[in-house]
């Protein structure tokens, strides 16, 4: 999206868990949750993040927003950099960065009731004080978000799964923010209340020029809602490009065998779906090379002794692989 302005910057970011307790140190065994990513995010755009389970897609979008420290690398929102600020200067950006955590049944407080949950942040930032207008702006967010305003007194117990996500959007949204990591925010949910959350994001996008991450291990809905679709293994970006070149057009080999695993949604059709050969790797001991080789069918001596390049193979396309660009 070149003509739209950049609302984040991650640059080489990295983040590593160490297995000893304490602070990571350099040299020392880690988990390397996020390993050297690198990327941009434009107002009102989409990015979808797909992979497999623990390639790290959620530890981005919580390092990215600070809830998690980075060991190495920048973020810059909206030109600023905000990796070293401290808890008062990040308190003030929360305003405008939030997340929708995965889990609609852990994540809202059981002892608060939703008026409480929305209210809440609106009170901390000091943007209302208790009142009617806070009731008001409550109810009208909820309205807004899909669910009845006279749900407002009720509990999270008292909701279904799909009615709790939409608190969770709601609570995010109540702030007005900018940019939003959306952390799986309808794997746990029926595909019919799928569509329904999708589409109010996508309406509040359209309203308020919002700025997602969509975290999803869902390849079919991160096509409908994202812009562009990174992929990653094993910590790394592996490729990114705008959706209907990835789809189309994959040049990783991993992306090719995840976009080969989609099903088609016809029962007069028969596909073999693909499967992709032998186990994830440790992010502890990572393999030489190319992290990706020991399951790769088209590997070479090269990707087993030197690390492929994140390069741009064509414009706003890229791969890091040896041999991307000659897959057809």
């Amino acid at each position: 999206m070149p003509e739209s302005k950049k609302i984040l910057e991650v640059k080489n970011l990295k983040k590593y868990f160490p297995i000893k307790k304490g602070k990571y140190k350099e040299g020392q065994p880690a988990v390397k949750a996020v390993d050297d990513i690198t990327f941009d995010l434009y107002e009102g755009e989409t990015l979808g993040l797909v992979g497999e389970s623990g390639c790290g897609k959620s530890t981005l979008g919580r390092t990215i927003l600070r809830l998690y420290e980075p060991t190495g690398g920048r973020v810059l929102f909206r030109e600023e950099d905000i990796s070293k600020k401290n808890k008062k200067e990040m308190r003030k950006l929360r305003e405008d960065m939030q997340i929708i955590f995965q889990d609609p049944y852990s994540s809202l407080n059981p002892r608060m009731n939703v008026f409480n949950i929305l209210a809440e942040p609106l009170l901390a930032h000091g943007i209302f004080k208790r009142g009617p207008e806070l009731e008001a702006y409550v109810k009208d967010l909820m309205d807004r978000c899909g669910l009845p305003s006279y749900y407002c007194y009720r509990y999270p117990h008292q909701f279904s799964g799909g009615q709790r996500q939409r608190i969770g959007i709601a609570r995010s949204l109540a702030l007005n923010p900018s940019f939003v990591v959306c952390d799986e925010p309808v794997s746990a949910l029926d595909v019919s209340i799928q569509s329904q959350i999708i589409n109010l994001m996508k309406d509040m996008q359209e309203e308020k020029k919002i700025s997602y991450i969509f975290i999803s291990h869902d390849l079919s809905v991160v096509k409908h809602i994202s812009d562009r679709v990174g992929v990653m293994y094993l910590g790394s970006m592996v490729e990114l490009a705008d959706k209907e070149v990835l789809y189309q057009n994959p040049q990783h080999p991993y992306t090719k065998a995840l976009i080969a695993a989609i099903p088609i949604p016809d029962p007069k059709k028969r596909k073999e779906l693909s499967v992709i050969q032998g186990e994830i790797p440790s992010n502890v001991n990572i393999p030489s090379g190319c992290k990706f080789h020991p399951r790769c069918p088209f590997a070479k001596d090269i990707c087993k002794q030197k690390e492929p390049a994140y390069r741009e193979i064509q414009k706003n396309h890229f791969v890091r692989c040896h041999f991307a660009g000659e897959f057809e």
